[in-house]
């Protein structure tokens, strides 16, 4: 979103005099005597595995000019990692090429065979086999998953305001019965979704934000009482229109894959970090101006309440001031199917964050708070709580390992085998003055190379508490695993 972008010109700083009394901490992280033998367990166990048969592998080529030359040296890389097997889904994302990437579907399709085959341009930067290129004019990257493993149902639509149609014989109705019948020795189906401009007839009920919204009530399954898994819902918006699907072109709209595992022992997990670290207390929202003004915090004017905390000895270092709001649940936003207390207590278990992060940009006149809006659908309104956040590069790089360790020991150690990874624009070089940094640290946790792909993004999607929303300053990945053998 371009709004996000214009954020860090003017969002608060954090008094710098408050910044003097506190010395600047480590960013936050998990206890890694408890989790680390979990780790060093599991690795000789990950290594044996993957002798057994490759899930995924993930490929990256940059500096090629002609975007066949790429993809042909592209398509080589993924049949090695995959021993030669022809995978059940490849997705794709280009840099610099433009239209000239119209090429790359069907010479991928070529070589590797009759699986689902999703691509779009991302010209804001892509990542893939742990790389992240944004300097590069020219690179491809892409992410092969085992047929074994995974089906992908593709999709791709212009209209926003409606579930799309879904190729390779999917079903949304079948989807959402197997995300209720799913039992603990397997996740629920999943959707990757992305979004490119142009959109048609963009506006409340045709915008990413709704849409995404769309897919939580399909994996919900409106049609039960039966509390099923938490829908997940990962992807983020590209730079760039152009769209492959199974070689069809397509300009702008809404695209992406619903992935499902063949068999027991396939999961596939969000993990979702907004940068911010939380200081000061629980406020409350008292009064509301249009969709993006807060007139009242506590019953009080919000430059009185906010400023002495903004100035005050709990502020965990330097960094830029977001709003943190507490969104989920109130009875007209529940999921169908969900019972909230139980749901929420699942969602905090799983890692997922129960606050969405939104940038503070500045007081009017009268003392009101300016912010960004929630969502083109969802307004600020009296009641919602909120806290404040302080956002920094150390502070993003902290939530991003800390999540990460959480998912590793939420699966006794085991890294992913292999992940998909939205980062915002105004993540990677900008936020941290060189290229990689995330994608490192990453690899630092898990103690081993996962296939990764993915791309720097206008816009990011995932989970907070129980539904989907569109971020900006985050990085969401989708983190996926199989059990070997188990297909």
């Amino acid at each position: 979103m371009a709004l996000e972008h214009r954020c860090l010109a003017v969002l608060p700083r954090i008094s710098a005099t408050a910044r003097r009394r506190l010395p600047r901490p480590s960013p936050p992280s998990l206890d890694l005597g408890l989790v680390r033998p979990l780790f060093e367990a599991a690795r000789p166990r990950a290594a044996a595995s993957l002798a057994a048969g490759a899930v995924a592998a993930s490929a990256l080529v940059k500096g090629e000019v002609e975007a066949e030359n790429a993809a042909a040296s592209l398509a080589d890389e993924l049949l090695q990692g995959l021993g030669g097997q022809s995978p059940g889904c490849t997705l794709w994302f280009a840099k610099g090429y433009g239209q000239r990437a119209a090429p790359v579907g069907p010479l991928l399709a070529a070589r590797l065979g009759d699986g689902v085959i999703v691509g779009s341009s991302a010209e804001g930067g892509i990542i893939g086999k742990g790389q992240e290129v944004q300097e590069a004019t020219f690179a491809l990257s892409a992410l092969a998953l085992s047929a074994q493993h995974f089906r992908a149902f593709p999709f791709h639509s212009t209209d926003l305001a409606s579930l799309p149609a879904l190729g390779g014989g999917g079903s949304w109705s079948n989807l959402a019965r197997a995300s209720r019948l799913t039992s603990g020795s397997c996740s629920p189906p999943c959707v990757v979704a992305f979004c490119a401009l142009p959109l048609a007839n963009h506006g409340i009920g045709n915008d990413p934000q709704s849409w995404v919204n769309l897919f939580d009530r399909a994996l919900s399954d409106p049609g039960s009482n039966t509390p099923g898994a938490l829908p997940v819902v990962v992807g983020g918006l590209t730079v760039g229109g152009f769209i492959d699907i199974n070689g069809e072109l397509h300009r702008g709209g809404g695209f992406g894959v619903v992935l499902e595992g063949t068999g027991t022992g396939v999961s596939l997990d969000p993990v979702v970090c907004q940068g911010g670290v939380p200081f000061g207390p629980w406020l409350k929202i008292t009064g509301v101006h249009g969709d993006h003004v807060i007139t009242g915090i506590n019953d009080q004017i919000p430059y009185r309440v906010l400023q002495p905390l903004l100035h005050g000895p709990e502020v965990p270092g330097e960094g830029h001031t977001m709003a943190g709001v507490f969104v989920d649940p109130t009875p007209a936003s529940a999921l169908p199917g969900a019972a909230s207390m139980p749901a929420l207590a699942g969602a905090a278990l799983g890692g997922r964050p129960n606050c969405l992060l939104r940038p503070l940009h500045t007081f009017t006149q009268e003392g009101a708070l300016v912010l960004s809006p929630l969502s083109e659908s969802l307004p600020y309104i009296p009641g919602m709580q909120m806290q404040l956040h302080c956002f920094s590069p150390s502070h993003a790089l902290g939530e991003l390992q800390t999540r990460a360790e959480h998912d590793m020991a939420m699966h006794g150690g085991v890294p992913p085998d292999a992940a998909i990874m939205i980062a915002c624009g105004a993540r990677g070089m900008q936020l941290h003055a060189m290229e990689g940094v995330e994608s490192r640290a990453l690899r630092e946790v898990w103690g081993q190379d996962v296939p990764t792909v993915g791309f720097f993004a206008g816009g990011e999607i995932g989970p907070v508490g129980l539904k989907t929303y569109l971020h900006g300053f985050t990085t969401s990945c989708l983190m996926l695993r199989a059990a070997r053998g188990a297909a």
